[in-house]
Formats: C-alpha cells, structure tokens, sequence
C-alpha cells in the first residue's frame, strides 16, 4: 500500500506546482492585458473581475489537489483497535447507554432500530437504551408504551431546542454511563457495535470512535448516488481522517466516552451540524476521534429527492455556519496543523461550490458585454499554451479529481456491498456519472443555504424523512422546486446560447459554459420523471430492504 500512497502524494504535489505556475502566468497575462487601458473604469472593472474569479479558480484547484491528499492518505489507513484494552478487559464491562433521537419517526421504522439495539451482543445488565423523542405528546403514546413493555427508558421534552443536540445533551444529564452510543431512527445496528466501538480506546485522550454504517436502499439512481456519498465519506475521507485521529462523527453508529464529552461540554446546539460541530471542536480542544472501517449499523438513505434536498441542504447549511462561527478557533486549536487544513477546506466547500456558481454568471456577463457593447475590457484573460487553454486548468482539475476519488471509492466499496458488485462495470460507470452530475447541479439548490449560514440567518432543523412514504412529497414542496426548476432551465438556456456562439468562434470558456448549462439542466430533468410519481408502499425498515434485495 505504501507505493499507492506515494503515486498519489507525488500527484499532489506536482498539481500543486503547477498551480502556483497557472497563478503566476495568469497574473502576468491579466496585468499586461488591462494595463493599457488603466485607469478607465471598464478596465480597472475588468482587472477586478479577473483577478477576483482566479481567486476562486484558485480554492477550487486546491480542492482537487487536496483530493488525492485523501485518496493517498486513506491507502495508509489501517485499523487501530485493540480488542484486550483496558474497557474489553475490564470486570465488570463499562456501562453504555445507546441513545436514540426521535421525532416524529414512523413507529414501523424505530421499532426495528430498537428490536436491533435490543440484540446487541452485549451483557444486558452493561447496557440500555434511551429513547430521546421530541415529537408532539398525542403521536408518541404507540412508541411510548413499546418502550415501557421492554424495559427502554423514554424521555420527552415539550419543546425542541437544541433540536437533535439538545436531546442529547438532555439524556447526558439523566445517565449514569462509561459511554453513550448513538444511533439515528433508521439504523439497524449490527450484534458488534458495542464491542466493536469499544476495541478504538485505545488512548486515555480518544473521545469518539466512529463505526462504518451501510446504507442498503439503492432503489434507483437518486439513492444509488445518496449512498455514493455515504460511501466517498467513509472510504476516503474518514479513513484518511483516520490516519491521523481527526474524524468527524457522522451523527450515527459511534460511542462517545461520557467523561470527556461532559468535560467539554456536551454536544454544540447553535449550527444544523451538531455532529460537524462537535467533532470539530473536540479535536480543537486536544482531543482525539477515531473511525474503525468496520459495519456497525445498516440503515437508510432518503428515499425522494425532495427529501435529499433537504438533507444536503441542511448539511450544507450546518457547516457553513461553523466556518463562520468557529473560525478563529479552528484556527488557534490544539490539535495537527493537517487537521486544523482538513477541517478548513470542509467548512469552506460549500462556500467555494457556491461562489462557483456566480462564477458562471460573471462569465456569463463578461462575455456578453465585450461581444454585443463597445466596452472589450471586460475579457475574461488567461494565458493560452496553445495546446491546451489554460483557462479550462480549474473546472478539468476539479472534475478529474472527483472522478478518479469516485472510481477509488467503487473499487473499494465493491468489496464490501454486494449490490455494488451485481451491478457490474456499466452500473459503476452509470452511477459515478450520475453522482457527479448531481453534485455539481446541488449547488443551484444550496445558494441560499450558504448565503443565509454566512449572514447568520436563523433556521429550523428539518428532519430527513428516511422513510418510503406514499408521495414523494407534499403539494407545495413539489410545487416549489418545480418552480424552481423551471427557473434553473431559463438559466441554462441562456448557457446554451452562449455555449453555441463560443464553440462556433473556438472561443475555451465554451468549456465553461458547457457545464453551466447541462447543470442548470438537470433538475428539470429531475423534476419531471418524478413530480407525479405515487408510490403505495408501506414504510419500509433497512431490514425490508435486505429481505428484498435477498429475494
């Protein structure tokens, strides 16, 4: 494994280098440009304009370069347990408390999770479980009393602050536990979670370990592409994270050790990312999270796209809020300057995706008034090596990287999930497409979550609904993103037109525009193959699903 590591840091580094040349001649070649024509308005506009969408070029090149950081990193990764510590040896085993957050769950759905946590191959006198729901007195009696005939301890507040957080942190005051475990409604957790988590603490400072859950609804080619991102997350980034002990808690399928967690103060209330946060700020405080690549849970990913909207949206939001909240102290943390970049290129991704997005639009504006008004200072300059235009270096290096990270993540996840391996060749190449796709065409959705977490808009965390419900959403909702949708098509027929007129002059921001407009394509696409689509299934539980992926 040590030469995979190897290829792809030498990768790393050459892109570096020939990022700081792309800077540099592209300086060079702005500068002489609008030099001439300075002080004019137009041109100092122009110079501005140029230097600012370079800027951004720039953050969105080191993501790609730092991409294979993660690939060539995760290839070192190994797994750091010990199943003789001192917690798996102890007499009697540590006491651990499983929490599970509700609201407004479907009881059909929560009551496999509990059934499961029931199950755990762990002393029942060493164990319990909290049901923490905040969902309204009149629809929980059904959990409610589940609860009280198997011996689960039910709490409920009357309101929700703190939302997901604040539940946690309420069952933090009540317990009396070595550890908590968390799990989200939908999470089907295996025999070994418990044990497995434990065998991480291997050092007196770990305050998290995190196991690897399974998302096993792959329905169509929305939730194959929702569970992608499941498994990017897991084989890339935590594994690289855990390399180096700086993982992020995945709000599910993790212990916490109780001591170290009341220490720093519970669980952070104030963003939508609570496990984001939180994580975050442990490590910024000197104490160590560990990921352990082994399946701890099996559960499930939204089941519409209105509803992995919200989730991405919310998520984006969440972690915009930290950059803007906990800057300074990311900054200043006690934890490794690897740790204290990785965290910042995170919190700054969603701000970056979206810039990208006024990036098509000042291209857009540029392009239009040097070629239909007299002004020609609002050219959009970059040095041009004749075999390739260097223009272009930004979105190839950044689709390159996230192709190959994503051809990385299939060859390792194929190993592991069986409906990955039955789909063969043509279903990798179908999925990575689509994914990709996808991403890049989230971005229109997420402009106001970034924009609303960096003025300090105050927002309501919004549940995912991870169950398969008869529509795909209510009336309004499909109501709004068809609107919505409808909007992004106007937009990308203009991305059309101007793609036209560049490829016919063999003008390279075609490139550009090329992207733009397939993007802002795409959920209209979306919209209509799913608008009217009914589906009468029950609510379905991650055990459905296997059952049915087993038949």
């Amino acid at each position: 494994m040590k030469w995979k590591k190897i290829l792809w840091y030498i990768l790393a580094y050459s892109l570096f280098a020939f990022l700081i040349f792309y800077v540099i001649y592209s300086s060079i070649e702005i500068t002489k440009f609008y030099s001439s024509s300075l002080p004019s308005w137009s041109a100092i506009v122009g110079l501005i304009l140029n230097f600012l969408i370079l800027l951004l070029e720039l953050f969105s090149a080191f993501f790609s370069i730092f991409i294979y950081y993660y690939i060539g990193s995760s290839a070192h990764y190994t797994l750091l347990k010990d199943e003789n510590n001192k917690f798996l040896k102890s007499n009697p085993l540590p006491k651990v408390t499983i929490i599970f957050p509700f609201y407004r769950e479907p009881f059909a759905v929560v009551s496999q999770s509990l059934k499961a946590a029931m199950e755990l191959d762990y002393p029942k006198d060493r164990y319990e479980i909290f049901v923490c729901d905040d969902s309204p007195a009149e629809e929980s009696s059904e959990l409610q009393t589940f609860c009280k005939e198997n011996g689960i301890t039910f709490i409920r507040r009357d309101d929700r602050t703190g939302f997901k957080a604040g539940a946690i942190n309420n069952a933090l005051k009540q317990i009396d536990s070595d550890f908590i475990g968390l799990l989200d409604a939908d999470h089907i957790a295996t025999p070994n979670f418990i044990k497995t988590c434990l065998s991480g603490f291997t050092e007196e400072d770990i305050v998290l370990v995190q196991g690897k859950p399974m998302f096993v609804n792959q329905d169509d080619y929305l939730m194959r592409s929702s569970t992608f991102i499941q498994s990017q997350f897991f084989h890339i980034y935590q594994k690289s994270r855990g390399t180096r002990d700086g993982v992020i808690f995945a709000g599910t399928t993790g212990l916490l050790r109780v001591d170290l967690l009341k220490e720093f103060g519970g669980f952070l209330e104030d963003t939508l990312a609570e496990d984001t946060d939180t994580s975050f700020m442990l490590m910024s405080n000197g104490y160590k999270t560990r990921y352990l690549h082994e399946i701890c849970s099996k559960g499930l990913v939204p089941w519409n796209p209105i509803s992995m909207v919200n989730q991405v949206w919310r998520w984006t939001n969440g972690i915009t809020s930290i950059f803007r909240k906990r800057f300074w102290k990311i900054i200043t943390g006690k934890n490794k300057t690897i740790n204290k970049i990785d965290i910042l290129s995170t919190v700054t991704t969603p701000i970056v995706g979206t810039a990208m997005i006024f990036v098509y639009i000042l291209l857009f504006v540029m392009y239009m008034i040097k070629e239909y008004t007299v002004l020609d200072n609002f050219a959009f300059v970059r040095p041009d090596l004749g075999i390739f235009p260097l223009l272009l270096a930004a979105p190839l290096l950044i689709s390159l990287a996230s192709l190959i990270m994503a051809f990385v993540t299939w060859r390792r996840e194929e190993k592991e999930d069986r409906m990955i391996r039955l789909r063969g060749f043509f279903g990798m190449v179908w999925t990575i497409a689509a994914f990709y796709l996808l991403m890049m065409t989230a971005q229109y959705f997420l402009v106001w979550a970034v924009v609303s977490a960096l003025l300090g808009v105050k927002k309501e965390f919004d549940r995912t609904i991870k169950v398969k419900t008869k529509t795909l959403g209510k009336m309004s909702q499909k109501i709004k993103y068809t609107l919505w949708s409808i909007g992004l098509l106007v937009i990308a027929g203009a991305f059309y037109f101007v793609t036209y007129t560049t490829l016919a002059s063999g003008d390279a921001l075609s490139g550009w525009f090329i992207i733009a407009a397939i993007t802002a394509t795409i959920p209209i696409l979306i919209t209509i193959g799913h608008f009217s689509k009914l589906d009468f299934t029950k609510n379905k539980t991650a055990i459905d699903v296997e059952k049915e992926y087993g038949d």
